[in-house]
């Protein structure tokens, strides 16, 4: 190999360091000289100074120094740079030698020693000759020396031995050999690199001198000067000095002519100057610099080629240089330099593969010289053949006489000898340099994320194993990248990976890769003529037959295989189009199941099968079929056609086996067998189906996943694809038998608000089969909570409503039946739906075996289910998972032992439930004005309305008014009306109610208190009607008795004990929530306080068909009413006759209640002048003293004239101001409210009675 054409010297390679000597160190002999010697060039860690140090010989030979040159005017050198300069200033010449002796101050033989030690310094300097190489003393003491002020005899001595020596004194220094000699080395260290820094700038000074001496036309020589410069500047670490020089040497070498004789030189050097160039720019963070400057170098030389006969030493250089960049681009990057996808070392080393490629074609393409080498080495007096005998002292320039084409071609011949040498794909000791830089670049474009490319260098990788004929290597790195090929579905790239692959397998005897490449080259979808697939075909089939294809490997790998082979159609191209189906969904667990395997070859050669199989799991078992029958179709229309067609059935063949499929046919194959193999509630699915082909002697078991592949792109016609023309079910369900049916009978049609609502179940068995534990569970949903409750029995000792109940049933013997009923009681409209569950227990049927169907021992299973091609079309293009999907199922199985089953089926019971009643209601003043605030102890009047809502007739029984705690109803007002007209949607009924408020009472609930209040608590809005079942209403009248109430507001009403909250039972009797509990206390709670509604209305009616309702609601609102926290100044209450007749007296009673402490003057006058149809009898003005705390009655006798509705007589009212000067025009305007808001002020006058008139 041409090492100055490729390889660069290890010199140039290594950081240049600056070079110490150490003589008089006896390391061998002398454990302390062994120490002192570690402990300068062992153990160096990273903080510590870059310095090369080197153990010189009693005897070293230091190198002569050349003569002095006055004048370069007529000096033209040979070469640019010699081949020894660096190697002589990085381990030859030391800029420091250091003299260690062993030398006490209070040695005995001190003169003797010292005599020695000025010989020896002696001896260095004639050997150093002229040389300004630094020169030191070391002395070894066993004691730590004092200072020089305490210790006058080592001062003595030691002036005496720097004199004696003829070197400064700061030359001398001493080293005490104690147990840590770390800080005294570092010390040391730091003093000899001082001196060697000043050699290297004493050496720089005298380069830079040569070179101001040097004139235009020395072109080679500046060159050579700006690299000593830049060298010189890089071993005493001024980096930026040293990429100076190196930068202004490589611009002088690009002004120089570049010939054929001197091409080689030049490359060379710029070769080295563009590593130390890129090298110190990537030291110096600059990355983007030396990136480019490497690439602009490469395109300045990759075209001077030099020498024809020599392209490959041209193509070894560019690959030299893109390697070592690469391997800087590495050292770079582990420094701390990050690196992208677009520029990475992996691209550089694939660069000088590609460049080591070419050398290596174009070694193959030169032509030889017809001068034998023989010839050239005896004329050249070169000896065995050493291709280091061309190298001169400089570097690129061979011992060939320019002008001699004889020579040079003798040469060129020399020079491919030795490249013929060379192995371009396999090294004994080392990797091949193809592979090695492959390797390389894939490691790079792993790391950074580049795989496309990192597989195509693997197909170089294997191209090159191929070549140099090591087939079992290539045919591992083919198999590895062929499934990415795969993948990606490039047909051209991925068919000529295949064919190699074919030809490895071919070649190293794999039996298994030869066969699993022959049938993936059979696929249409590979890029091979049917010619060839035809011969493909034939070679295996001898394969299958055992014939040996090559006598040597076949014929012994024959002899080991196993029949049969196993293959994974789902690891290779499509060979076939297939999908599994089942012809029903859901089948029970009596019938027969029926799979059908749609097949279609893709492919242009017939195959033989052996036998075919399907495969299908429970999940927890494979159970494995045989064909049956088989039924052939041309198209997918005929395929479609026959799915419907009556005759289809006819067209079934008896399946035998050793059949021939046919390319362009469809063809599909009946698998039969009992589902009464299997589980109840089982899922079936299809794992894979098995082919075998083959001969007696060697056979093969294909398999592949039965997923139906979905097309990504579908065709314009949708009858080309086959899920358009046939319906696929990839998996079958085996419906447990559920052995109960239910039936449920409602009421009626429409459920109303607060209505205790039957609804009955019949439960019937009509199997067979005895069950045990049948119960009949029904369950509120969550959203309808504290709103809609159930109840088992509604009598009134044992009325309780709950959210959930459960019924016990019992056993039921086989063709039983039997009856669950239960109530339905709702407070709101909505439409209510129940969850009712039905849950037996009965024994176990245990799965009957049928020979038909075989358990697989799963000893051979494919791949396919966990490959990732597998699991990329499960997510991608498959129409069912190839996992279990979640079975959902109406009847849930609970096994409670091996031998017993609990079966459940959830049902939905939907009933909707409409409104009955809407309640209004409106206040007025007795003068039958709006009333808008009332004083307390004040009546006043309510307008109350009931409207029918709901759909269905309704009978009303009576109506009855239960007042608030703050109000006072007259005595009549509690006498129920009875109805007996039936009422129809859209009705009303009204009444007129006399109110007084409470005068105990502190405050009313006003209309925003009441809105608040049914926002923040849920008591009125929960639990405010008042409700009865319908039969029990129908039982007895006792239970709808009148109201007693009491004028200190303590009211009995025995229709609270049927109130709701009654009803719910203390006990948690509701499932699972204490809400309806707390709400309940809530409002007994809410009673006992004067925040509640004013007022409520109960209605006791029947529907038409005899249904009785009992519907209170506590939630009716009048118009909004302000009750004023202050006692009025006077209660005024007015009384006239029930009935006033014509020309019969009547009398006008008007009472006042003085609420206050004081007594109360007034004048009172009743005035008749405005009203004719009456006349009055005795005083019409009165003054009234009214005592605190007590009433006055004022009567006035009235005698009516007319018939019909009349003003009343005009009554004034108005505080004595000379009995109570206090008052003003103000209060009289309230007093005159006050009468205004209770005097009645028309009265009807009817007429007069039969009796009268007689």
């Amino acid at each position: 190999m041409s090492i100055d054409a490729t390889a660069l010297p290890s010199e140039l390679l290594v950081a240049p360091q600056p070079l110490i000597g150490f003589c008089g160190l006896d390391t061998a002999r002398n454990a302390v000289h062994k120490t002192i010697w570690d402990g300068f060039s062992s153990n160096r860690k990273a903080d510590r100074a870059a310095v090369q140090y080197k153990l010189l010989p009693s005897n070293y030979d230091f190198p002569a120094v050349k003569p002095k040159r006055a004048s370069y005017d007529r000096y033209y050198p040979k070469g640019i740079l010699k081949r020894n300069w660096m190697l002589k200033h990085l381990h030859v010449i030391p800029a420091v030698v250091v003299l260690f002796q062993d030398m006490d101050w209070n040695d005995a033989q001190w003169q003797e020693k010292q005599t020695q030690c000025v010989a020896t310094l002696q001896a260095l300097k004639n050997a150093l000759q002229e040389r300004n190489t630094r020169l030191c003393l070391v002395l070894l003491q066993k004691s730590a020396p004092l200072p020089p002020s305490e210790d006058a005899l080592a001062a003595e001595k030691g002036a005496s031995l720097t004199t004696a020596c003829g070197i400064n004194s700061k030359m001398l220094f001493i080293l005490p050999h104690i147990e840590h000699l770390q800080g005294c080395t570092m010390r040391l260290e730091a003093a000899f690199l001082d001196m060697a820094q000043s050699y290297y700038a004493l050496m720089s000074k005298r380069i830079r001198a040569h070179r101001d001496q040097l004139t235009a036309a020395h072109v080679t020589l500046k060159i050579r000067h700006q690299f000593k410069l830049g060298f010189v500047a890089e071993i005493r670490q001024d980096l930026s000095t040293a990429l100076k020089h190196y930068t202004q040497s490589y611009a002088t070498l690009d002004e120089m002519r570049i010939t054929d004789a001197n091409c080689l030189e030049i490359k060379t050097i710029a070769g080295f100057l563009n590593y130390k160039i890129c090298r110190l720019m990537f030291k110096l963070k600059v990355p983007r610099d030396s990136i480019n400057h490497f690439m602009s170098h490469i395109e300045k030389y990759k075209n001077r080629v030099g020498s024809k006969d020599l392209i490959f030493e041209h193509y070894a250089w560019l690959s030299t240089q893109e390697n070592v960049f690469a391997e800087l681009f590495c050292e770079a990057i582990k420094n701390g330099l990050p690196a992208l996808q677009t520029q990475h070392p992996g691209m550089y080393y694939n660069k000088a593969a590609e460049y080591m490629q070419k050398r290596k074609e174009a070694f193959k393409q030169s032509n030889p010289t017809p001068s034998s080498p023989m010839e050239s080495k005896q004329k050249l007096n070169l000896q065995n053949n050493n291709i280091t005998s061309l190298f001169t002292e400089y570097f690129g320039i061979r011992a060939v006489k320019a002008g001699e084409p004889q020579t040079e071609q003798q040469v060129n011949c020399i020079i491919r000898e030795n490249e013929e040498n060379f192995n371009h794909s396999v090294n004994v000791s080392l990797q091949a340099a193809i592979i090695n830089l492959l390797s390389q670049a894939m490691t790079q474009f792993k790391i950074y994320k580049c795989l496309r490319f990192r597989k195509k260098l693997a197909i170089d990788t294997a191209d090159e194993y191929l070549e140099s004929g090591d087939h079992s290597k290539a045919l591992t790195l083919y198999s590895l990248m062929l499934p990415d090929y795969r993948q990606d579905k490039w047909s051209t790239i991925f068919s000529d990976v295949l064919s190699r692959t074919l030809r490895c397998s071919f070649l190293s005897a794999a039996i298994n890769d030869y066969v699993s490449c022959s049938l993936e080259v059979l696929s249409l979808k590979v890029n091979y003529k049917s010619s060839e697939r035809i011969i493909v075909l034939e070679n295996l089939w001898k394969v299958l037959q055992k014939v040996p294809v090559l006598r040597s490997a076949w014929e012994e790998n024959l002899a080991k295989v196993k029949s049969p082979i196993h293959v994974d159609l789902d690891k290779l191209t499509d060979l076939v189009d297939m999908c599994a189906t089942f012809e029903q969904i859901e089948l029970k667990h009596d019938e027969t199941i029926c799979l059908n395997l749609i097949l279609k070859l893709q492919t242009d050669v017939p195959l033989r099968i052996r036998n075919l199989y399907v495969l299908i799991t429970d999940g927890a078992n494979s159970f494995k079929l045989s064909a049956e029958q088989f039924s052939t179709c041309e198209d997918m229309v005929s395929l479609r056609q026959s799915k419907n067609e009556a005759k289809a059935i006819n067209n079934h063949q008896q399946f035998e086996g050793n059949m021939k499929l046919q390319p362009g046919l469809y063809y599909k194959f009946l698998f039969k067998t009992d589902a009464e193999q299997f589980l109840e509630n089982t899922q079936l699915r299809v794992l894979r189906f098995e082919v075998l082909i083959g001969t007696d002697k060697l056979m093969l078991l294909l398999t592949k996943s039965c997923l139906y592949k979905r097309c990504a792109f579908r065709h314009y016609s949708r009858t080309r694809d086959l899920d358009d023309n046939i319906i696929i079910n990839p998996i079958c369900y085996i419906t447990p038998t559920f052995h109960l049916v239910t039936q449920c009978n409602l009421g009626s049609e429409i459920m109303l608000v607060n209505e205790f609502y039957p609804v009955v179940t019949t439960i019937n068995n009509p199997y067979n089969v005895f069950l045990e534990s049948v119960t009949l569970s029904i369950n509120v949903p969550p959203h309808l909570k504290n709103k809609v409750f159930l109840a088992t029995d509604i009598a009134p000792s044992k009325q309780k409503l709950h959210s959930n109940i459960q019924i016990d049933i019992g056993e039921m013997a086989m063709q039983t039946s039997n009856i669950a009923s239960y109530f339905v009681y709702s407070l709101v409209e909505i439409a209510i739906t129940l969850q009712q569950k039905i849950c037996y227990t009965t024994g176990i049927l245990k799965p009957k075996m049928n020979t038909a169907i075989a358990v697989n021992d799963v000893t051979t299973p494919t791949s396919a289910d966990d490959s990732p091609e597998t699991t990329k079309l499960l997510t991608a293009n498959s129409l069912s998972p190839a996992v279990t999907l979640p079975i959902v199922s109406p009847v849930e199985l609970e096994f409670i032992d091996e031998n017993s089953i609990r079966k459940i089926q959830d049902t939905i019971l939907s009933v909707n439930c409409k409104e009955e009643f809407k309640f209004s209601g409106h206040f007025y003043t007795l003068s039958r004005k709006p009333l808008t605030k009332v004083y307390r102890g004040e009546n006043f009047l309510l307008r109350a309305g009931v409207e029918v809502k709901t759909s269905i007739e309704l009978d009303i029984i009576e109506t009855y008014f239960i007042c608030d705690h703050n109000l006072v109803q007259s005595t009549y007002s509690f006498k129920r009306k009875k109805f007996t007209n039936t009422y129809r949607c859209g009705e009303n009924l009204e009444d007129v109610i006399v109110l007084r408020t409470n005068a105990n009472a502190d405050e009313w609930l006003i209309a925003k208190d009441y809105e608040r209040n049914k926002s923040e608590t849920i008591s009125t809005h929960i639990f405010n009607r008042l409700r009865s079942s319908r039969k029990h209403l129908t039982r007895t009248d006792t239970t709808t008795t009148g109201v007693t109430t009491s004028v200190g507001g303590n009211t009995t009403i025995p229709h609270f004990s049927k109130c709701l909250v009654g009803k719910i039972p203390t006990n948690m009797t509701i499932i699972h929530s204490n809400t309806a509990l707390n709400a309940a206390n809530a409002l007994m709670m809410s009673s006992q306080n004067s925040n509640m509604s004013t007022s409520s209305t109960s209605d006791d009616g029947k529907t038409a068909n005899n249904n009785s309702i009992n519907t209170e609601d506590a939630n009716m609102l009048p118009a909004p009413v302000k009750p004023l926290n202050t006692r009025p100044p006077l209660n005024i209450y007015c009384s006239i006759e029930e009935r006033a007749y014509v020309k019969m007296p009547m009398t006008f009673k008007i009472t006042f209640k003085n609420s206050t402490a004081k007594v109360i003057h007034l004048i009172a006058t009743l005035i008749i002048n405005n009203s004719d149809s009456f006349i009055c009898s005795g005083h019409k003005q009165l003054d009234v003293s009214i005592f605190a705390f007590s009433e006055k009655e004022l009567i006035f006798n009235l005698y009516p004239l007319v018939v019909g509705w009349h003003n009343l007589p005009q009554f004034v009212l108005e505080y004595n101001t000379q009995s109570d000067p206090t008052k003003d025009e103000a209060q009289n305007n309230l007093l005159n409210e006050l009468v205004q808001r209770s005097v009645p002020k028309k009265v009807f006058i009817s007429p007069p009675l039969k009796q009268q008139n007689k």
